[in-house]
């Protein structure tokens, strides 16, 4: 694993690397960019070419390539790496190598089970003629991974016992259930006589399946999905986001669909940028690697495309409030709503024509235009259209955060139905009075970590002493800071890893630029010593006082007070004078 990390660090620039994610400025010998891992308007991330590192003065956050791509792509190191190696052109082991990490064994079935329902559905000519029948193209199932399950009961688990996977593994993964019947075989398959959509995670690896029945028995549902594993989180995964995300950062918006064959189509369709929600799962987590969480650090802009049928409408009007709930209004995302017509979806209107979606593309509304026209019926009374407004509109009225932004949304609402902007102004501030929120929202990314005086002091005296640009390790000057923080913190200063070495380098030479840093450095040295002394001091005087209680001999405990008092005016007097 060390030699696939150090291969690919050779062959990528972590310059190459951050800019295909994030606009970098040159900033000196630095590159500079607002952190994709909090909220801010002003630059506070930067990127060193000498180090191949990164750093954060906001929020902390620090690293190399592949803390990057774990952090912003949600992904854990084995899927970093695989994005990283495919970038790279380098070639790993088979994921499976290690039998000692279970989690890989588990990817590897999914893996196996992937290329067993690929190689089924080229055999069987029903569930072929069903997918292309669909409109499917060899190029689009190929590139989808597009399976079929066969209707059998057990003829995935004996594929993959033939491969030496054990039962309780296959079962972790959702592939298998234990049957309540009495003898006989005890598991059976989860997935029989369906088309399978491998579900995968941004660096492609598949965690899950949504499978479609080809044949309905009229008991069982129309699609069957994972169930939560160890490998798959509903909330955390939108299908299709592994293909679509070069194109959403490209386009700058995210075309987001309800159902897989929606996406496939769409992006069959040119439409790369397209991903597909697993229903409300979308909406049941707002972290920052939460499905909302990592199109946030893709695109500000959604556009939703939900079926329109009935059960479609009632998809929009959930996900919209959801979605809303879950910081996206806050945060001043833009969301919008195509407003399909006629009972199709979005891979039936693709199946007829593409450039008909296109035409669908242009009904996109404000998600306030949409609900209002939606929800609202242009002949209700006064009294029932507020009461709808109320109900339907205000919930995400009050998320959004601009003011002229808000007051265009009532307009729009006073405007569509004749109401008047005044009283529905009163009506909304009602509403937020008999409604208060029931905790603060979370936040998408997190919060800057405060950071003590002395703690601050310590890092920029550190970040001047690694740098080569400056002192380069000066052991006079480590002694000296030594014997300010005492043999306990200098043992965890010699523990630093090279990444929190190399970042705090990163720091001093940011802060300090190309000038001097020799008059800094003692003053932070003289504020070093007197943090320290004032830390000893408070000590030594709460002893006195317990000291002084207890009646106990205080006399060697004084000088030691007035030698502290005496050292920490003299370092006052030394920072006036440099």
């Amino acid at each position: 694993m060390s030699t696939h990390v150090q291969d690919i660090k050779e062959r990528l620039g972590i310059v190459e690397v951050l800019s295909s994610y994030i606009k970098l400025e040159k900033s000196g010998a630095n590159y500079k960019a607002r952190c994709p891992f909090h909220n801010e308007k002003t630059p506070s991330f930067y990127v060193s070419p000498e180090r191949n590192s990164f750093y954060c003065f906001g929020c902390g956050e620090k690293g190399d390539i592949f803390s990057f791509v774990e952090k912003f792509e949600g992904l854990d190191f084995s899927g970093a790496l695989k994005v990283l190696a495919d970038r790279a052109g380098v070639s790993l082991a088979r994921p499976g190598a290690n039998k000692d990490n279970r989690k890989e064994i588990l990817y590897e079935i999914l893996e196996a089970a992937t290329v067993f329902y690929e190689e089924t559905l080229k055999k069987d000519a029903a569930a072929k003629a069903y997918i292309v029948g669909r409109g499917l193209t060899e190029k689009t199932i190929e590139h989808f991974r597009v399976g079929y399950a066969p209707a059998d009961w057990r003829q995935l688990r004996s594929y993959l016992r033939t491969k030496g996977y054990r039962d309780a593994d296959v079962e972790a993964v959702g592939l298998i259930k234990r049957t309540d019947k009495p003898g006989g075989d005890p598991f059976y398959d989860v997935f029989r006589g369906r088309i399978m959509f491998p579900i995968c995670d941004t660096s492609g690896r598949v965690v899950a399946y949504s499978g479609r029945i080809v044949v309905s028995d009229d008991k069982s549902p129309k699609y069957l999905n994972s169930p939560e594993t160890a490998l798959y989180s509903k909330s955390k995964t939108l299908y299709g986001l592994d293909k679509a995300k070069q194109d959403i950062r490209k386009r700058d918006y995210v075309l987001l669909v309800e159902g897989q064959m929606d996406c496939v189509m769409l992006h069959q369709a040119g439409f790369t940028n397209t991903v597909a929600a697993s229903g409300t799962a979308f909406t049941e987590d707002d972290g920052p690697s939460s499905g909302l969480g990592l199109i946030m650090r893709l695109t500000d802009n959604i556009v939703i495309a939900f079926d329109s049928d009935a059960a479609g409408q009632k998809a929009a009007k959930r996900i919209v409030p959801a979605i809303s709930l879950m910081t996206a209004i806050s945060l001043g995302m833009n969301i919008k709503i195509i407003d399909i017509k006629g009972g199709k979806d979005p891979a039936d209107i693709v199946k007829e024509d593409p450039k008909n979606w296109v035409k669908a593309m242009e009904s996109k509304k404000h998600f306030i235009d949409f609900l209002v026209d939606s929800f609202v019926d242009k002949e209700s009374s006064p009294t029932e259209a507020r009461k709808l407004i109320n109900q339907d509109i205000f919930p995400f009225v009050r998320r959004i955060p601009a003011d002229t932004q808000r007051f265009q949304a009532i307009k729009t609402v006073a405007e569509k139905l004749a109401i008047s902007e005044d009283a529905l102004w009163k009506d909304l501030q009602a509403y937020v009075k008999l409604n208060p929120e029931k905790a603060a929202m979370a936040q998408a990314s997190p919060q800057p970590k405060k950071v003590e005086r002395i703690e601050s002091i310590e890092r920029k005296v550190l970040g001047i002493m690694h740098s080569k640009k400056y002192y380069g390790g000066d052991e006079a000057k480590k002694k000296a800071l030594y014997a300010i923080v005492g043999p306990e913190r200098a043992k965890a200063f010699e523990a630093l890893p090279q990444l929190e070495i190399e970042s705090l380098s990163l720091e001093a030479e940011v802060t300090h630029g190309d000038g001097s840093v020799d008059k800094e450095y003692q003053l932070l040295m003289l504020h070093l010593e007197s943090e320290y002394a004032k830390r000893s001091l408070e000590e030594k005087m709460a002893l006195l006082h317990r000291l002084e209680k207890g009646k106990g001999d205080i006399g060697g405990l004084m000088q030691e007070i007035q030698v502290l008092s005496k050292r920490i005016q003299e370092i006052k007097a030394l920072t006036e004078k440099i």
